[in-house]
């Protein structure tokens, strides 16, 4: 064994995992950038990054809207089932077209986090 090299491993910090949560903008919940310090060093620290609904419901449709987009668009420029005189007719076609199904989805996300609101102020709807 004294041939041998030893071989010995070092322990890494862990970076922090940052987690959205969506606010409700009482002030009841834990303040953006808030650090929760996990027991021992190999688990990740989190950092609470609270985010308002106007804001979530944003960044919801434009992560449905854009792939739903970018699909039409790829199938409407493989094929002639759209018809259109340049790029920019075909684009607005396909943009509105990806407007129908993306709708669908944000009226879901509306549901859910407006029916975490009513969780919260049973008062404010009359569900008491």
């Amino acid at each position: 064994m004294a041939d041998e090299e030893i071989k010995t491993t070092e322990s890494r910090p862990v970076e922090p995992v940052n987690v959205a949560v969506i606010g409700t903008g009482d002030g009841s919940r834990l303040p953006s950038g808030t650090e929760a310090e996990t027991p021992g060093p190999h688990q990740p620290n989190v950092i609470i990054k609270v985010v308002g609904p106007v804001l979530a419901l944003t960044i919801r449709f434009i992560n449905v809207f854009l792939p739903v987009f970018s699909g039409i668009l790829t199938a409407a420029l493989t094929t002639d089932m759209i018809p259109a005189s340049d790029f920019m007719d075909l684009a607005v076609k396909c943009a509105s077209f990806s407007l129908a199904g993306t709708s669908v989805t944000f009226l879901k996300d509306l549901i859910t986090i407006f029916g975490k609101l009513e969780q919260k102020y049973p008062l404010l709807t009359g569900s008491v």
